[in-house]
């Protein structure tokens, strides 16, 4: 009972916390896995993973339940996820390409790398400075049925059993991927991307279970898009959306500042809002305070100080006990060592 209870008081402390706090959302840049030479500015993509042998590539799909050109699509929204990463970095300039080529004899496996000469070619061609390509692909796509008894009550209020059936779809996306640098006549990158994702319905009849199943094959190509945006998360820093959450509130006398200064932070008007937190960490009471330093510290992130921001989060965490700002002092810190690492991977500016 005293469990229950103080689980009870948890859920309704943080529902009344919520109640206090509004949310903004910021775009900040996260950083690659991985650096790439500063004199690669401009890369094309190709598609070079077209199987060799198409006849095995219709058997396999005659055995897996793959539809006749679904690799294909896989592959071309493969390129369009990479494309739309590489288009939220200030890092590269992307140029897609018709080119496709023939790899591997069922498209598995990657191949032998492409010749210098044809990567030079193709540079002059698209005026890259790199090739990017997508080296191997494959994709399986496979769904089976199973029974179970499910037990119920007919309207007698009788306990009885039926069969129901349950169709799960298990998808599975591999991707390979080469980076060329002409110039060094180095391949800066060889990486394989790999996905998967299973998911079920369930129905009275085994094709009702399966009819009721969201499209495998649609599934399957948001997968090879998803693999292609993670692919270009690995070679470029790029913009995602984050979202960081300020108080509202306060009490007593402070209670119409805390309200006026919410209401210029949501129309954009942070440096303003500023000012009135920055007044109340003076005039107010300790709870009302310690919130005025955390909007401060995320007002501090928005306009990309980031060390006055961790300096104002732990300000409001150790002098005013502020607790949200405990655990936003850890985010601050893995912003400011990720905003070292994309300013490394980002080109020298001389």
């Amino acid at each position: 009972m005293k469990t229950r209870l103080y689980f009870a008081l948890l859920l309704l402390s943080g529902m009344s916390l919520q109640s206090c706090m509004q949310t903004t959302s910021l775009q900040v840049l996260q950083p690659a896995d991985m650096r790439i030479p500063d004199h690669i500015g401009t890369i094309a993509t190709i598609d070079r993973s077209k199987p060799a042998s198409g006849f095995l590539n219709v058997l396999e799909g005659l055995f897996t339940g793959e539809s006749i050109g679904q690799d294909k699509r896989g592959r071309l929204k493969a390129l369009d996820g990479l494309t739309h990463s590489l288009t939220r970095t200030p890092r590269f300039q992307v140029k897609p390409t018709d080119v496709e080529l023939e790899g591997t004899n069922a498209g598995e496996n990657m191949a032998q790398p492409l010749s210098w000469s044809e990567i030079e070619t193709m540079c002059k061609m698209y005026d890259a400075d790199a090739v990017l390509a997508i080296e191997s692909y494959d994709s399986d796509v496979m769904v089976t049925t199973s029974s179970y008894l499910e037990k119920y009550k007919d309207k007698e209020g009788v306990e009885r059993t039926r069969t129901k059936y349950r169709a799960t779809a298990n998808l599975d996306v591999t991707i390979g991927w080469r980076l060329y640098d002409p110039k060094t006549r180095i391949i800066e990158d060889e990486f394989s991307v790999h996905l998967d994702e299973s998911y079920s319905a369930t129905g009275d009849q085994e094709s009702r279970a399966k009819s009721s199943l969201s499209d495998p094959v649609y599934r399957a190509f948001e997968l090879s898009y998803r693999a292609g945006q993670r692919y270009g998360m690995r070679i470029a820093p790029v913009f995602v959306n984050v979202s960081r959450s300020f108080f509202s509130k306060g009490k007593g006398l402070y209670k119409d500042k805390m309200k006026q200064a919410a209401r210029l932070a949501e129309s954009g008007n942070w440096e303003e809002a500023s000012a009135i937190w920055t007044q109340l960490l003076s005039d107010a009471d300790q709870k009302t305070a310690g919130r005025a330093a955390h909007n401060l510290a995320v007002a501090s992130e928005r306009l990309g100080r980031l060390e006055e921001a961790l300096a104002m989060a732990e300000q409001a965490w150790t002098k005013y006990g502020n607790k949200t700002s405990r655990n936003y002092i850890g985010i601050l810190n893995q912003r400011i060592n990720d905003d070292r690492r994309v300013r490394s991977q980002l080109p020298s500016r001389t």
